[in-house]
Formats: C-alpha cells, sequence, structure tokens
C-alpha cells in the first residue's frame, strides 16, 4: 500500500468525521450541507477512477527536468509569495466557495466589478505569465513538458465534456438559464484567468509532475500536489483560527480542497493532459455567472 495514499485516507475521514461533529457550528458561513459536498466528493471520485481505468494500459509520459527538487522548492516559494501579496490586498483565491448557498453570496454581494477584475488579472498574471515566462521563455521547457499538449482529443474530450456537465448540472440555479450570452461569455473569461488557468499552471503543470519526480509513483505525487492544492486555499472567506474548534474545522474544510487537489493532479498525471481537470473538476465555478451578470450589469 502506498503511504501516501493510506495517510491522507486516513486524514480525509477524520476531516469528515469533525465536520459532521461539528455540524456547522464553528464555522457558520462555511457551506450549510455538508452531506451534498461529501456526495459532490465521492461522486467526483468515481469519475476520476474511471478515468483511471481508462488509462490502465496507457504508457505514462515522462518529463525530464532540469533539476525536480530546486524546481519544486522555488515553486513552493513562489506560491507562498503570490498567497502574501494576494492577502496583502484582500485578494483570495476564490471569490466564494462554489455553489450559490447562502454564506457564498454573502461573499459574492461584497464585490464589485473593479474587485474582481483585480482578482482575475492578480492571479493570471502571477500564476500564468510570469511562471510560463520562467518554465517556457528561461528554462526552456516545451508545452510537451508542461503537459500543455491534448493527447488522444476524441477520446478525452468526450470524457471531459460528459463530466463537467455532470459535475456542472448539480449546482446551477433557475437564475443560470436567465444568464445573458455576454454574462456566461464573461464568467468563463474571469474564472480561467482568476481560477482555472493559474491552477492549471501551478499545480498540473508544474507541481504536481515534479512531485511525482520526487516521489517515484503518481499516486504519491498526486497526493502531494492535492495538500499544496488545499494549502493555496488557506484563505477561504468562511475560515477563522482563532480557537482550537474553528482551527480543527478550518483544517477540516483545507483537506476537502485537497481532496480535490488530489483528484486533478490524478486526472493530470494519468493522462499528461493538464487541462483536463478544468472539465472535471472545475466547471462548476461556471454556475456563478448571475452573480457575475449581477455585478457587471449594475455598473
Amino acid at each position: 500500500m502506498n503511504r501516501y495514499v493510506v495517510t491522507f485516507a486516513l486524514a480525509w475521514v477524520v476531516s469528515w468525521v469533525v465536520l459532521f461533529k461539528d455540524a456547522g457550528a464553528s464555522l457558520p458561513a462555511a457551506p450549510a450541507d455538508i452531506s451534498k459536498f461529501l456526495f459532490g466528493e465521492i461522486f467526483t471520485l468515481g469519475l476520476v477512477l474511471i478515468l483511471v481505468w481508462m488509462t490502465r494500459d496507457r504508457p505514462r509520459p515522462v518529463v525530464r527536468f532540469r533539476d525536480a527538487r530546486r524546481e519544486t522548492m522555488g515553486l513552493i516559494v513562489y506560491v507562498t509569495f503570490i498567497l502574501a501579496i494576494a492577502a496583502a490586498f484582500g485578494l483570495r483565491t476564490h471569490v466564494g466557495s462554489v455553489g450559490l448557498h447562502a454564506s457564498t453570496l454573502h461573499a459574492w454581494h461584497e464585490q464589485n466589478a473593479s474587485s474582481l477584475l483585480a482578482w482575475a488579472g492578480f492571479f493570471f498574471v502571477a500564476g500564468v505569465v510570469f511562471p510560463l515566462i520562467m518554465f517556457m521563455g528561461i528554462k526552456r521547457y516545451s508545452a510537451s513538458d508542461l503537459l500543455l499538449r491534448f493527447p488522444e482529443p476524441k477520446k478525452w474530450a468526450s470524457y471531459g465534456v460528459i463530466t463537467g456537465l455532470l459535475t456542472l448540472s448539480a449546482f446551477i440555479t433557475p437564475a443560470y438559464f436567465q444568464v445573458p450570452l455576454w454574462g456566461h461569455a464573461l464568467t468563463i473569461l474571469l474564472f480561467s484567468m482568476g481560477t482555472f488557468l493559474p491552477v492549471m499552471v501551478l499545480f498540473q503543470c508544474l507541481l504536481a509532475p515534479r512531485f511525482e519526480a520526487l516521489t517515484g509513483s503518481w499516486a504519491s505525487g498526486a497526493i502531494l500536489a492535492g495538500l499544496a492544492y488545499g494549502l493555496y486555499h488557506s484563505g477561504e472567506f468562511f475560515y477563522a483560527w482563532d480557537s482550537p474548534q474553528h482551527i480543527a474545522a478550518s483544517l477540516a474544510w483545507i483537506l476537502q480542497f485537497a481532496f480535490f487537489g488530489v483528484l486533478k493532479a490524478v486526472t493530470t498525471l494519468r493522462t499528461g493532459n493538464a487541462w483536463l481537470h478544468i472539465l472535471n473538476t472545475h466547471l462548476p465555478h461556471l454556475a456563478e455567472a448571475p452573480e457575475v451578470v449581477r455585478i457587471f450589469a449594475a455598473r
């Protein structure tokens, strides 16, 4: 048994014990329907396990790194720097957690057009432009080295569209179908800049393959990438750190983000495709289109 996988699985189970025992008392702004959240995790896990089965005979992509250990440490320092700068300017990696429940609507109502543009612009420049300049422009890695190709496009595009629609459908509300075309296009643009592409470049193109190289295992690499992704979301608006109960609940929620980070990294490392995780795990953010329209229509 892989000790990274076993340890993470045990921690994940403990985190859910904490969340169910707490029942939202410590973090009232956190997602209220935790049973639905758990079902979403298990459902998405099932979709990714199908992907693992589909790649059972696929040769593993081989990437040769200049210095995997030093690059990984540099990336961890850089991501920490991004989060520190973002926090200093009041920017979070998420505008609101996925799903327009009461607390995320409160978070969205604190936003305006300028704050959304600042969020998207900052994370796009810091999480996409600068890393690509460094790794493709200066260090001369190719698109293939960064897993930016889309191998077996018919197979994986079909898988991605089906799984993406399934995961998105769980979050859309009637208001979603009233959103004009420009609202959907703007939502895709904003979340591509602020979430989809930064997560893809920092975690799928760069960190996950290097963690795999350092551990010698795609499963171990996925766990470490997932934990890094969870810590990337350590500034969510509903966390609190002022008591042992709040700390326990906040850490439990960080592990839920880490869980999805693991699924993203498994998707990337098994297929050699850094794009695909956007479709099978990230599309629910598009359900927030009604709030994007409300904010920009009010300008």
